[in-house]
């Protein structure tokens, strides 16, 4: 039964690896088909100057705020190596097909703090919980800035203040709901993390602060080139940063994250052609900031590899 399991296991890799690269390759043929790539590029190399940096340092921001929360996350470790950690598994899980570079998250946390790799897994789950509500919540409220004014601000303040007492409230009413041993010891985690106050508040201004920064600099980005208000692209990067729901996605995230910015940019009304051309340029600026992240990510670690 064990080698079965093992061939079935091999297979299913082997299809979601073909998957990934028909993926990749469907992507860049047909962008390359209804677009001019090379203008595409040469419109985020022609940014202003100030422009461009005001995007790059909000990026920037996003990462070292998601390597402060895993530090909180995995207190045992040392700073540089938290923040190591954070940038390899955002590299990672930006960079591997069908999502597989989650894994690098309870993976890198077992090598540098001895942590059980179903904790990794279960404190996975609880920032992208985190994560789900700040990119839906600050997405809706800027969405509908121009139609409800002040409310929407206020709505905002309520989703920053209110959101962990929320948490805090209903999911320690699940302890009551049987579960598995395995999800019963998971849903102990988590109902640890929502009871602990400090460290949730913490967690979750570190969270909103991270989303407030890459949503707004992917805004300034896709609204500096495309013309369009900011209220407007953002649905467009909405459902490009949702696509990490889906369960397939190519090498880098292609396919799924263009399919996904297109969606979003159908609520607004904008043609296919034009949310296309905006969803390869966010996915570059991406990609732009995962490779300097992923290096120094990998340079914050060297050290650690080297002397185990």
């Amino acid at each position: 039964m064990a080698p079965l399991k093992e061939n079935n296991r091999l297979q299913s890799i082997r299809w979601k690896l073909i998957i990934a690269v028909a993926l990749f390759g469907a992507t860049i043929w047909i962008s390359a088909t209804v677009l001019d790539l090379t203008a595409v590029v040469t419109a985020m190399t022609a940014l202003p100057m100030q422009t461009a940096l005001v995007i790059m340092l909000l990026g920037a921001a996003s990462w070292l705020l998601r390597g402060l929360r895993t530090w909180m996350l995995f207190d045992q470790l040392p700073l540089s190596e938290a923040l190591g950690l954070s940038f390899l598994h955002n590299t990672a899980n930006n960079l591997a097909p069908m999502r597989l570079g989650e894994l690098a998250l309870p993976m890198l946390a077992r090598w540098l703090g001895g942590v059980e790799f179903s904790i990794g897994l279960t404190s996975l789950l609880w920032i992208r919980l985190l994560d789900f509500i700040s990119l839906i919540g600050i997405s809706l409220c800027i969405i509908l800035l121009p139609v409800a004014g002040t409310v929407m601000l206020a709505l905002l303040a309520a989703l920053i203040f209110l959101t962990p007492l929320i948490l805090g409230f209903i999911v320690p009413k699940t302890q009551h709901i049987q579960l598995p041993e395995i999800l019963a010891k998971a849903r102990a985690q988590l109902i640890y993390e929502a009871q602990n106050g400090k460290r949730l508040h913490r967690m979750w201004r570190l969270t909103i602060l991270a989303w407030l920064s890459k949503i707004m600099g992917m805004g300034v980005l896709l609204a500096t080139l495309s013309g369009i208000p900011m209220t407007e692209v953002v649905t467009t990067i909405l459902g490009a940063e949702l696509s990490s729901i889906l369960p397939i996605h190519g090498f880098a995230g292609a396919g799924s994250y263009e399919a996904g910015g297109i969606l979003g940019s159908a609520f607004m009304g904008l043609s296919p052609v034009v949310a296309l051309e905006m969803t390869i340029q966010l996915h570059i600026y991406v990609l732009s900031l995962t490779a300097v992240f992923g290096i120094l990510g990998a340079l914050l670690l060297l050290k650690r590899t080297i002397h185990g």
